[in-house]
């Protein structure tokens, strides 16, 4: 499975990002300008609102969440990355 730092994210043009940590989580810290929120337990059933035809970057709070779901995604047909360090390493600008 493919995995960048998290930091080489603000490189990659027109990127999809799924943040998958809990409400409460972007509430305390913000994310990553133009992520979608899709909480980890609810991506089996929102695979509709993730396209197969692009990469897609899985964010979380320090890598082990988004490598799972990443994992799972890849195994059923996407292509996603996993960004590495989690937003807790993110040295960009966070948005709530």
């Amino acid at each position: 499975m493919k995995e960048i730092n998290v930091n080489e994210i603000d490189r990659v043009v027109d990127s999809i990002i799924i943040d998958v940590r809990e409400d409460y989580e972007l509430e305390e810290t913000g994310t990553i300008k133009g992520a979608i929120h899709i909480p980890m337990n609810e991506v089996p059933n929102r695979l509709n609102d993730i396209p197969k035809d692009r990469e897609i970057y899985i964010l979380c709070r320090s890598g082990v969440r988004s490598y799972n779901v990443a994992k799972y995604l890849n195994q059923i047909g996407y292509e996603a990355i996993n960004l590495d360090g989690g937003i807790i390493n993110y040295k960009g600008e966070l948005v709530k």
